[in-house]
Formats: structure tokens, sequence, C-alpha cells
């Protein structure tokens, strides 16, 4: 039995001797098939890769964009309180509330205009992506005032009543269509004493279909005036469009399908390009099982210098991209690439199984 054994372990030694030779010599072809493999996998994982790398990034312009960032309007009946604590909300990025002063303020350069400005709560600043450390030390311009004023965070700004106010930094408010009211504006921390706001903003990303129902529940009790406005919901810019409509990358199974398809007909063909010198081996004794264990030996070799190639592009492709966003890519991509390998084994197999020891004459005359 032992001595079975042993043999058992020296066949197969020898096989993997032997391939390892083939691959080595170049006589199996093995650096072309792992080339074409590679590619073809290549094409199929880069295609979607970019598909989805592209999505993610306009993705991102669309969130920077403010579109999805709405604006529920209702002069002095917004509970601010109730508006930051969206920020805690599921798929909420940030969410804040501001009210205008009814009375500009007026620095001592500009002494003849007052330049608006909005009390904000901290919510606030995080939706328009400013740290809310920064805004509790001190007054945010708008881009506009800031080259106005020639102000540079931590000066102080002068104002017309001699009294002065520390700059804290400014915000960014690109002119791309998004809603002008904060294009020239001045924002201070306002102070939690429960009076109402103008308006509460919230930036959700995914977009949910629920954001204005949510919206409504920072609405207070009308106060019965007659010259009280309904309530608005609206985007802060609507230019993007109101939905974001990604690309339409293939769903994962169609790139798994078609690594399946590459690599089975890969491997095939490697095994049948070569079926003379297979078909040969049978005819001198080589048995059908240490045939079958070279193939695929071989296959494994070069099967798997290919599969890292789109590995590796993936990779490449997703690099600035957040880890949330470019780990299931590559995941993705080591997926397509495993089922392509194992294919490229059940290609290789099932070929081998096919030649056969009475064809070597036609083969000779076919090759």
């Amino acid at each position: 039995m032992s001595s079975r054994l042993g043999a058992g372990r020296m066949r197969v030694r020898e096989v993997c001797r032997e391939a390892w030779r083939d691959v080595a010599s170049g006589a199996s072809w093995a650096g072309t098939w792992a080339v074409v493999c590679g590619v073809l996998l290549t094409a199929v994982v880069g295609l979607r890769t970019a598909a989805l790398v592209g999505d993610v990034r306009s993705a991102a312009a669309y969130v920077a964009s403010g579109a999805a960032t709405m604006v529920q309007r209702a002069e002095d009946r917004i509970d601010g309180r109730a508006c930051d604590a969206l920020g805690s909300s599921e798929g909420v990025v940030a969410a804040g509330a501001l009210r205008r002063l009814e009375h500009g303020t007026v620095v001592a350069s500009l002494p003849g205009s007052a330049i608006p400005t909005y009390e904000v709560t901290p919510g606030m600043l995080r939706v328009l992506g400013v740290g809310a450390s920064v805004g509790r030390t001190g007054v945010l311009l708008s881009p506009s005032v800031r080259d106005v004023l020639g102000t540079s965070p931590g000066s102080d700004l002068v104002l017309a009543d001699d009294t002065t106010a520390p700059v804290s930094g400014a915000f960014a408010y690109p002119d791309d269509g998004r809603d002008p009211d904060l294009d020239h504006a001045l924002l201070a921390p306002a102070i939690d004493d429960g009076h109402p706001y103008d308006a509460c903003w919230v930036t959700v990303w995914p977009q949910r279909d629920d954001t204005v129902q949510v919206l409504r529940r920072t609405v207070l009790a009308p106060t019965g005036a007659e010259d009280e406005d309904r309530p608005t919901v609206g985007q802060l810019n609507a230019r993007p469009g109101a939905v974001f409509t990604p690309s339409g990358a293939p769903p994962v199974g169609v790139p798994l399908g078609a690594a399946a398809v590459i690599g089975f007909a890969v491997g095939g063909a490697a095994v049948l390009r070569r079926r003379l010198a297979s078909a040969a081996d049978l005819h001198v004794g080589v048995p059908r099982s240490a045939q079958v264990l070279g193939v695929l030996v071989q296959h494994a070799m070069w099967g798997g210098v290919a599969v890292l190639v789109p590995v590796s592009v993936s990779v490449v492709m997703t690099r600035g991209l957040a880890p949330p966003d470019a780990f299931p890519m590559v995941v993705g991509a080591c997926g397509v690439a495993v089922v392509g390998f194992v294919a490229t084994l059940a290609g290789g197999a099932a070929a081998a199984g096919t030649v056969r020891e009475r064809a070597l004459h036609r083969y000779f005359r076919t090759r």
C-alpha cells in the first residue's frame, strides 16, 4: 500500500516537473495565453471600474454643487434645534438653520452699505463645509465679501460703530447656479436663545424620497399673521437636476459571466492548439489523468499571472477615491479575476478530455 502511495506521489511530482518544463521552454505558449487572458479580463474589469469611478466622482460633484441640499424656507418659523438634530438621521450628511438679521453689518471701510448678515447654527457650518469649531471663534465671510474687504482669517473686522468682530475664515459659495442668498453675506454664530429661524438646509446622500416630509417637521405652527408666507421647499441648486442619474454601469453578474466565458474559451484554446502533442502523449502511454493534471498545473501558472493584471488595474483606477468607495470596486475586480481563473482551469480540463488518441493521424493532417 505504501509503495503505491509513493508511486503516486512520484507521478504527481513528475507531472508537475514536466508542466514546468513546458511553461519555461515556451512549448505551451504560456506567455501568450497569459497576455491574451489578462488583456481580455482587464477590458472587462476596466470598463466596469471606469463607469463606477465616473459615477462616484459625478456624485461627489453633484453633492458639492448643492444639488443634494434641500432648503425648507419659513420665515420666523423654523425650529433651529430640530433642524440641527436632522444631522444625526440616517443618510443626512449635514443639516443646519439660518436667520437673516434685519440690519446687516456695516464695516468702517464701507460705511455707506450694509453687508447682509445671517446667524447660523453649528450644523449650518457643516452644510457649508466649514468646521463647527472654526465658526464658533468668529464670523465667516463669503468669497465676494472677503475679496472686497481684503480680510484674512485671524484678523478683526472693524465695524462702523468702532467695535470689532474676529474673522475666523471664509466659506466656499461658487456661482454655479445655487441660490444666491449667501453669495454676498456674513455669517455669525447664533446664540441658542430659542428664537426661530428662517430656513433649514439639509444635505442628504444618497438621496431619499422622504426628505421633504422630514424637513416639514422643522416648521413651527403658523402664527396666524395675515402677511405670513407659506413654507416652501426646494433644491439649493436645481441646475444639475432633481435626481442624480448614474451612468448605468452593468450589474456585477455581467462581468462575472464575461470572465467565465473568457476564461473557459482561452483555457480550452490553449489545450486544443496543442492537441497533436496531447494525442501523441496518450499514444505513448501517458495516462489521461496525468495529462489533465499537467494541463491544470500549466494553466494555474499562466492563469495566476493573467488574473493579477485586472486586479492591479482596478487598484490604479480607484486611486484617489475614499476607501468606502474604492474597496467594493477592487473586491469586484478580485471576484472577476477568481471566476476567470477557475474558468480557465475548467476550460483546460474540459478541452483535455476531448483529445482522442485515435484521432492522432487526423490531428497530424490538420496541424
